[in-house]
């Protein structure tokens, strides 16, 4: 008997280009999974963070075995410092090695599940049904990732979040372990312009174009339905 294979819908994109929201319209379109992974990381950090411990390899992995799924619901993890921790954290390879089997494991027993990062479709899931690579204009997302930081209480100018994001997407694209790439399967979407309403109705067209072209049956969670 063959046995389950849970339909993967990979979101990859650069930071603070809408990779989560995108990902959440088709995790509750498709009524599957949703794991932002990049949270993995972030909670790494927030470990290392919160217990003032002095960042090593042995430490760092020791933290990433013990992660659970509802560590990644604290708001902290969203903070500046977390972010800029965890891109340095995911450049070291026992540790991605670790998080990716999390990730890996993540869908199992599902029906499907969404995931979004910066490997998903290129190295977790390469085999992966959808693929999205989701970018934006560079002053578009210092001023998501600016309205981020003032849900947690912290203030930054859009000059300086800009000059981070930068750094960031740079570190993301040549780093030896899992660099942030764009796989030929991928659909590009760029995210810099439109409202929620107009991203929702795009997102859905595009998924639900892509899963009849695949011969696959959506089980709506909002219509309860088999379109």
């Amino acid at each position: 008997m063959k046995s389950h294979q849970p339909i993967i819908v990979a979101v990859d994109g650069l930071s603070a280009s809408g990779k989560g929201t995108i990902g959440k319209i088709i995790a509750e379109h498709l009524n599957f999974q949703y794991l932002d992974t990049g949270l993995l990381y972030r909670a790494v950090a927030h470990k290392f963070l919160t217990t003032k411990s002095v960042v090593s390899v042995d430490k760092s992995i020791f933290f990433a075995k013990n992660i659970k799924f509802e560590d990644l619901a604290n708001p902290e993890l969203r903070s500046e410092n977390c972010g800029n921790l965890a891109s340095k954290l995911a450049e070291i390879k026992k540790v991605r090695q670790v998080l990716v089997l999390f990730q890996r494991n993540f869908p199992l027993k599902k029906t499907g599940a969404v995931l979004d990062g910066r490997d998903i479709g290129s190295v977790i899931f390469p085999d992966a049904k959808i693929k999205f690579f989701v970018t934006a204009d560079l002053v578009v997302r210092a001023k998501r990732r600016k309205e981020q930081y003032k849900k947690i209480g912290q203030e930054y100018s859009i000059k300086d979040i800009a000059k981070k994001l930068e750094e960031r997407d740079r570190r993301d694209k040549i780093r030896k372990a899992s660099p942030l790439i764009c796989m030929p399967d991928a659909i590009v979407y760029d995210n810099s312009k439109g409202s929620f309403k107009r991203l929702n109705k795009e997102i859905i067209e595009i998924v639900e174009k892509k899963y009849k072209s695949l011969k696959l049956k959506i089980i709506n969670k909002r219509l309860g339905q088999t379109p």
